[in-house]
């Protein structure tokens, strides 16, 4: 347990300095350190919760201690957060353990000088919680956006006022749901519930998309499961899912999926087109198009092609059916990718908007008379969604929109008749998607 927390401060260092992301600190941290599994899956929980409720562990400390966070130094504050996390929130750690380890975690990597101000700061916290056990749940439901950067606060509020903001921020505080899709050409929503459930793997099925599966217990072993490894089962968001039923692929269909990788999407294109449809998928990121190329031998769907391209300016074949799945800030996912919210600063969502407008511009060169165009990404933020379709719509008068309340629940589907799937609404990620149609 001691060398898991020594990582996650190692880990929690390097991302306040580099500001990469997170998945890719964690792996930069990994090859330093010689870590059983346990002790690495226990690491990245701890990095992961830290940094998902950093504002709110650092309003705690800065409660307990009467200091700034800002005034305390880098390394001292991630191994503050760390015992903050394990202290308050999590159960499995008895308070004794919490601030012992934390104590001597900072003796190891600061000084011994230092585990007098963590201890006295701990002792604050616990005392704090013994005399006021709701303190916490106050602070969570009266000052839930003190675990947002300011400036996306208030623009959220902006956007969408401050009961969805709200409700958004609590939404993405916990962690998301793993939900996994179900090829049921291959085998029955029956049987592979029975199957997952024999391996200790606990199901919740959807309600909404009837071949989507909750994973409630077990998640860990989902990737080593046959049923995984023979492409039976993927790992899908339900969002994601809907996406693809506003492409509507048919058997036979050949699609244009540009920037596709990994290709979750790709795959589900691919299942639905069957043997002899085609999908055409590409992307500018070599790593991430060999994703989505070793991917096939696991699902065994050679209906996909792979390519290394640029969707801004490269050529590409003619289709009556393209998916655009656009680079984006990825607003929608914080619940699953906690960093975003701490990296991204405003300019990107500018830098977004700009390569999202030449993407779309450019693939609709290659779209049929008659086609349909599905517009995607996984933001929140309206000038990476509405105002690009707006922006387009004038531009092209030979377009028009299909409302995606004729293909898709209510629920799913906000006023302007566009996929905006909101978490604490769908309990999936947040995606927007829009279908443009090419007039005759």
């Amino acid at each position: 347990m001691a060398s898991s927390r020594k990582m996650a401060a190692n880990a929690l260092n390097d991302f306040d300095i580099s500001n990469d992301k997170l998945s890719i600190v964690i792996e930069r941290t990994l090859k330093k350190t010689k870590l059983s599994l346990l002790e690495k899956k226990r690491g990245r929980v701890i990095i992961n919760e830290v940094i998902r409720r950093r504002g709110l562990l650092d309003y705690i400390i800065e409660k307990c201690s009467k200091k700034k966070i800002n005034q305390v130094q880098t390394k001292l504050r991630n191994v503050l957060r760390i015992g903050c996390y394990e202290l308050i929130f999590d159960d499995f750690i008895p308070d004794f353990a919490s601030i012992h380890s934390a104590v001597d975690l900072s003796k190891e990597l600061i000084n011994k000088k230092s585990g007098s101000m963590v201890n006295a700061v701990m002792r604050n916290i616990q005392r704090k919680q013994k005399t006021d056990p709701k303190w916490i749940d106050l602070i969570i439901e009266n000052n839930i956006e003190i675990a947002y950067p300011k400036w996306l606060i208030k623009k959220w509020r902006k956007q969408f006022g401050e009961i969805r903001t709200k409700k958004l921020c609590s939404s993405f505080l916990n962690k998301s749901s793993m939900f996994i899709r179900v090829d049921e050409s291959q085998l029955k929503i029956n049987d592979v519930i029975d199957f997952l459930n024999q391996a200790g793997i606990e199901i919740k099925t959807n309600k909404f998309l009837s071949n989507f599966l909750e994973v409630v217990k077990g998640q860990d072993n989902i990737i080593d499961n046959e049923l995984f490894k023979t492409g039976i089962i993927s790992i899908q968001d339900p969002a994601s899912g809907a996406v693809i039923d506003l492409v509507n692929p048919q058997k036979g269909d050949i699609i244009l999926d540009v920037c596709a990788a990994p290709g979750t999407k790709s795959l589900l294109m691919s299942q639905k087109v069957g043997s002899d449809g085609k999908i055409y998928a590409s992307d500018i990121n070599k790593n991430r198009v060999k994703k989505g190329k070793d991917d096939i031998s696991r699902h065994k769907n050679n209906n996909i092609t792979w390519s290394v391209l640029d969707a801004t300016k490269d050529k590409f074949p003619l289709c009556k059916k393209i998916l655009v799945d656009a680079p984006c800030t990825g607003t929608g996912v914080i619940g699953r990718r906690p960093d975003i919210k701490w990296r991204l600063k405003n300019k990107d969502i500018k830098f977004m908007e700009s390569l999202q407008e030449l993407i779309l511009n450019h693939m609709s060169k290659f779209l049929m008379p008659g086609g349909r165009l599905v517009y995607s990404t996984c933001s929140l933020e309206p000038e990476e969604n509405v105002n690009i379709v707006n922006n387009f719509l004038i531009k092209h008068q030979d377009f028009t929109i299909l409302p995606s309340n004729t293909l898709l629940p209510a629920t799913w589907v906000n006023s302007d008749g566009f996929l905006m799937t909101m978490p604490y609404k769908t309990k999936t990620d947040a995606l927007f998607a829009a279908v443009l149609l090419k007039k005759e």
